[in-house]
């Protein structure tokens, strides 16, 4: 079982840094409000948004996965 959280936690990571690489990391909401001329959103800039958040859940959750995987007993 810990052989196996920790590889699933290891694609996990992969394709998570594939995505981030592919769109980028999102952008600061705080920089984009007040001060400055609000943009339209078009569908693109929200498929960057959505893909970008992403990638960072699936790298968050394989750090998760790893950790996890310390504590399980193993086979």
């Amino acid at each position: 079982m810990q052989t196996l959280l920790n590889a699933l936690a290891l694609a996990m990571g992969f394709i998570g840094t594939l995505i981030l690489f592919k769109f980028g990391l999102p952008s600061i909401d705080v920089l984009n409000s007040g001060g400055y001329v609000e943009m339209s959103e078009t569908d693109e800039i929200r498929r960057y948004k959505v893909f970008s958040k992403i990638g960072i859940a699936l790298i968050a959750t394989a750090f998760l996965l790893q950790f996890v995987a310390l504590f399980v007993e193993t086979d």
